[in-house]
């Protein structure tokens, strides 16, 4: 993949507790895929505590674009999708997220959709129901996804 979309909540974040903080394994995959990827966030979060969340957790450096519903219909509606990585190929693109409608965004836009369920919250089913790709518990379980498979010799 060449480009990564994560949501923000529940994905990149964990909003659960009264200090926001990124789940465990998030910075090292950011890390380990910055020279490769380009990296996107499409969330349902206003634009602005996004933006200081992001900057708060010393991740925004990480990302090349940000869509909200501040400045694209909101998810499912794929404009903020398109917004982001515009007409590149989609077998390129992937998302990351762990609601129905970041998969339904994703799979409506033509792209690989990575459902996360790191969060506890998340319930698996609904993921695979609207249309996840593939299930991750870890972060780390989508370097393998994202990285382009070897030619057969």
């Amino acid at each position: 993949m060449k480009h990564v979309i994560f949501d923000c909540d529940g994905t990149l974040v964990d909003t659960s507790g009264p200090r926001y903080k990124l789940f465990p394994g998030i910075r090292d995959f950011l890390e380990a895929h910055a020279r490769e990827c380009a990296f996107y966030v499409w969330t349902a979060r206003d634009r602005s505590s996004t933006l200081r969340i992001l900057k708060e957790l010393d991740i925004a450096a990480f990302f090349d674009g940000v869509s909200t519903p501040d400045d694209a219909p909101p998810k499912p509606n794929t404009q903020g999708l398109y917004d982001l990585v515009g007409n590149s190929p989609r077998n390129l693109v992937c998302v990351i997220g762990d609601s129905r409608n970041d998969m339904l965004g994703a799979k409506a836009f033509g792209v690989l959709a990575i459902g996360a369920t790191w969060n506890p919250e998340v319930r698996p089913t609904h993921l695979t129901e609207a249309g996840a790709d593939f299930i991750v518990s870890h972060p780390s379980e989508c370097s393998t996804l994202i990285r382009p498979k070897p030619k057969a010799e």
